[in-house]
């Protein structure tokens, strides 16, 4: 498989888990806490390491779980910026189960050591840097030849490029790992993921990576967590605009995911039981943005998200198609409908309106789908005036 066939494949997979644990999950504090305490190494291990007791069947329960949210891919933290690497026991295990069960694999790996005197002292500190180079580069490499094929490297924490030789680690791991995708390392990417917002690119490909509450590593305090309708409407969003979504849990320190995840992310899959069709193998906005709608599409089929309207009915313009039907995703229901030209009405008088979770409607059309220009927005290099 080349580098662009194994993108559609990413995109096709839309939805993926993404896990922060390591030392940090036993303070309860997120991952950042050495940095933001200002502890030194010595104070910080010493003070999680004796905690970090992972349980065995910890990470295939991660998957296990995935799989139950309707996810076709996982990211797995194998070491962050205070520079401890997981295990090998435990990163076999997830790749083991991510094979498994058919999830795509992904490794994170921050380059970022806070723990290393090379890293911290900058390369101004040659001998150390040297060092920190020589180990990282040894690391990663390890990765990439112990655990069989991997399918996604998410850098993090990544000095420039020619600072750390990535030109000639990447040579090297690219020929280890020829059908993997790598992202967040400045050059030699093969696609771009956006933290915590949805600014992506819109000719190539790119993902979003939020987290189910406030925080990535396990805070204890957290309970600000976003409803499964808030993660539909991001996911679904993502994908009207040709992105997929990387949702993050941070494990306690035994490798247990708190329930209020666990409620979150299965109950989104029981949602996509009956809707992934209109998220997983689609086209974004297929009516070029002209239906003024979050869509996707299929063949000559197309999949609409209304989450409100006004009145008994809901007008839908921008559709140069005929439609043949349209269907209630979540129950099969025939709509009744109305279509003059390129608006369509559809009858909501049997609907909830404003509803936490969004309705999806199932448009079959004539021919694949295209849309119709608004006649009323004016050409963009008409100047205009106002107040």
């Amino acid at each position: 498989m080349t580098i662009n066939e194994k993108k559609q494949v990413f995109f096709k997979w839309a939805y993926g888990l993404f896990i922060h644990y390591g030392t940090y999950s036993t303070l309860g504090r997120g991952e950042w806490a050495l940095f933001h305490e200002r502890m030194t190494p010595e104070e910080y291990f010493a003070q999680t390491l004796p905690g970090f007791k992972p349980a065995k069947g910890c990470a295939r329960k991660w998957v296990e779980l995935a799989v139950r949210g309707g996810m076709k891919y996982a990211v797995l933290t194998t070491r962050h910026h205070e520079g401890y690497f997981i295990g090998d026991e435990l990163l076999r295990e997830y790749v083991d189960a991510c094979r498994e069960y058919g999830l795509g694999v992904g490794l994170y790996y921050s380059v970022a050591d806070w723990s290393d005197p090379g890293y911290c002292a900058g390369p101004a500190d040659k001998e150390g840097w040297e060092k920190f180079v020589v180990r990282t580069h040894k690391q990663i490499k390890e990765i990439m030849t112990n655990y069989g094929k991997i399918d996604y490297l998410f850098y993090d924490g990544c000095p420039p490029p020619a600072t750390w030789r990535l030109h000639e680690l990447h040579k090297e791991i690219r020929a280890m790992q020829p059908e993997m995708l790598i992202c967040r390392c400045s050059e030699d990417t093969d696609l771009k993921s956006c933290e915590g917002h949805a600014n992506g690119d819109p000719n190539n490909l790119w993902e979003s990576c939020y987290t189910l509450n406030d925080s990535w590593g396990y805070v204890k305090d957290d309970h600000n967590w976003k409803s499964p309708a808030q993660v539909i409407n991001m996911l679904t969003t993502n994908r009207h605009n040709g992105g997929n979504l990387l949702l993050n849990v941070g494990p306690m320190a035994d490798g247990t995911v708190q329930q209020e995840a666990i409620d979150i992310i299965s109950e989104i899959g029981d949602w996509l039981k009956v809707h992934g069709e209109a998220v997983y193998d689609v086209d974004p906005h297929p009516f070029a943005y002209h239906d003024q709608r979050i869509s996707t599409g299929k063949g000559n089929m197309a999949y609409i998200r209304i989450n409100r309207w006004h009145g008994n009915t809901e007008l839908t313009t921008g559709i140069a198609n005929k439609v043949k039907s349209i269907t209630l995703m979540e129950n099969g229901k025939a709509m009744s409908f109305k279509q003059e030209g390129d608006k369509i009405w559809i009858d909501m008088s049997e609907l909830q309106n404003s509803r936490p979770y969004p309705y999806f409607f199932k448009f079959e059309l004539d021919g694949a789908p295209v849309g119709i220009p608004n006649p009323k927005r004016p050409n963009c290099n008409i100047k205009t005036t106002g107040e």
